[in-house]
């Protein structure tokens, strides 16, 4: 009980942190539009601690992308050439360390909290949980997969979206997938984008 708790208050912080982050960059990039970007494949953040890059056809938004000292957010849209239209990603890095290997269960054990009321207030935009449903919380491959609806979604973007929350880079890291209203997605496809976010990223960061 002891390890639940600690487990779920620390990634709490994480997903508490990550919804924090995210809105400003997301109504900015959503008031200029999310057009295609000449930004580059892939950016390096926190000191390079964490190197932040998309599936193939994504470019970071260097307008969209914020940094301290102790957390990052990077904004990723297609990059300017390509024709096909496609999700907007974002990865949000914390400054929170991921937890130690002697806890491996950690992660898997939080995926049933983020569906609980405690749990929904920290995934959600405005803090609130009755903005937010979760319709699906899983663990696999080291990873826990997210269906969320959040009411709070900045305007421009669909409130149902996909997230992944994991360790990359001695970091807790959030990767997501949001629909565009220009251009929607289905979730299946929504989720196919994610793995290969999740897999560009462990490639990408790999020791």
């Amino acid at each position: 009980m002891i390890r639940l708790r600690a487990a779920s208050a620390f990634f709490a912080a994480a997903a508490f942190l990550a919804a924090c982050v995210e809105t400003e960059p997301l109504e900015d990039a959503s008031g200029r539009g999310l057009h295609p970007t000449a930004g580059p494949t892939q950016l390096s953040v926190l000191d390079g601690a964490v190197t932040v890059t998309g599936p193939v056809g994504y470019c970071a938004d260097t307008q969209a992308t914020r940094e301290s000292d102790i957390e990052a957010f990077v904004l990723l849209v297609r990059c300017r050439g390509t024709l096909r239209p496609a999700p907007v990603l974002s990865a949000t890095i914390t400054g929170l360390p991921a937890p130690a290997s002697d806890d491996p269960g950690s992660l898997q054990r939080l995926a049933g909290f983020l569906s609980t009321t405690a749990g929904r207030a920290q995934l959600s935009r405005s803090g609130d949980p009755s903005d937010v449903t979760v319709h699906e919380a899983t663990y696999a491959n080291s990873a826990i997969w997210l269906l969320i609806e959040d009411s709070g979604n900045p305007s421009g973007f669909d409130p149902t979206y996909r997230r992944a929350i994991l360790p990359i880079g001695g970091r807790i890291v959030t990767l997501s997938v949001l629909s565009a209203s220009e251009h929607p997605v289905d979730s299946g496809s929504a989720l196919a984008t994610l793995r290969r976010f999740v897999t560009r990223m462990r490639r990408a960061n790999a020791d």
